[in-house]
């Protein structure tokens, strides 16, 4: 692609500590991130995709440095965001939001509509309270909403409802990149079509970019541009969405994409159960970390590290495998 990436992201690392035992505490080390390398151009969606506690969440976090990352470099918009004093920081925090994957808790339960969608013109405007609630008003019929709702609870709305204002909050301050942090998980299947078909009018009409993380592998072949695999703290396997989904290189894809049902899954040329639970991120497995539920792991696999790397243009696989090919 022409120009510069909105969002790349080097060797990222977030540790954490955990301390175990009554009498004799013992230290122990979480790798949730584990040396991640994500490249993200303006209005795309990259598509974060994996099993729960592979590190996804804690990776769009330390993105928007809501957690604080271990090692590694994040360049938002040519700035380094690691090194920005705070009002560099504060100023640059404009053009990035979250969305979190309950609409509900992530609302303050204290506050009407009106005040958690102007809250962030308070703190990062001049505006006067006239002009928020202006704002506020026409972000909240972008929505979908309307006036009525203006002075409603959280505990008023529904999860549908709550997600609408929560996007609403995201939006008011005009930013660049949206994180979406599973945004339809904790919504009935129907509001997840109408809040997905929303995402994509929002995006056209504000110029968005997106970083989509979610579980659910349907959704991120309707929304994204490219997506990323990650297992126990690292990147498997990155492409445009429809030729990993077409042509998947990693066996962990593979696996994943096996767990969706299709009307021929005869027609499939891979097809495996992924088998056993993800290991502890406390002690990840040596070499491949997926390569003890992988059906075809070698020696190799278990001694070695498969580094990230280009395998074909646009494609790039974390897999020995794809190395003796």
């Amino acid at each position: 692609m022409n120009g510069q990436p909105l969002l790349e992201v080097r060797g990222l690392k977030r540790y954490f500590e955990q301390q175990s035992g009554w009498l004799m505490r013992r230290r122990r080390v979480v790798h949730a991130v584990d040396g991640v390398d994500l490249t993200i151009w303006p209005g795309e969606v990259l598509g974060l995709v994996g099993e729960s506690g592979c590190g996804k969440t804690t990776l769009g976090r330390c993105v928007l440095r809501l957690i604080e990352p271990t090692a590694g470099e994040i360049t938002f918009a040519g700035r380094d965001l690691l090194h920005l004093d705070p009002a560099a920081l504060r100023q640059a925090r404009r053009e990035m939001q979250i969305v979190f994957q309950d609409p509900i808790s992530s609302l303050d339960p204290r506050f009407a509509v009106e005040e958690s969608i102007t809250e962030p013109l308070r703190t990062h405007t001049n505006m006067s309270r006239a002009e928020r609630n202006e704002q506020a008003l026409t972000l909240l019929r972008e929505v979908g909403l309307d006036r009525q709702h203006m002075g409603r609870y959280p505990h008023e709305l529904s999860g549908g409802q709550c997600q609408r204002v929560a996007l609403a909050r995201a939006l008011v301050l005009h930013p660049r990149l949206l994180v979406l942090d599973e945004p339809t998980s904790a919504l009935d299947v129907s509001v997840q079509a109408q809040i997905i078909s929303l995402l994509m009018e929002l995006k056209d009409r504000y110029d968005l970019t997106y970083l989509f993380i979610t579980h659910d592998l349907g959704v991120v072949r309707y929304i994204s541009d490219h997506i990323a695999v990650m297992y126990l703290g690292k990147i498997m396997e990155l492409g445009p969405t429809r030729e990993v989904f077409e042509e998947p290189l990693h066996p962990y894809t593979k696996a994943l994409l096996a767990s969706v049902p299709i009307p021929e899954p005869r027609a499939r040329e891979w097809d495996f159960i992924l088998q056993g639970n993800v290991p502890s991120p406390v002690n990840p497995p040596s070499g491949c970390r997926f390569h003890t539920r992988c059906p075809m792991a070698q020696a190799v696999c278990r001694e070695q590290e498969p580094q990230l790397r280009q395998v074909a243009p646009d494609r790039w696989v974390a897999c020995h495998l794809e190395e003796e090919r």
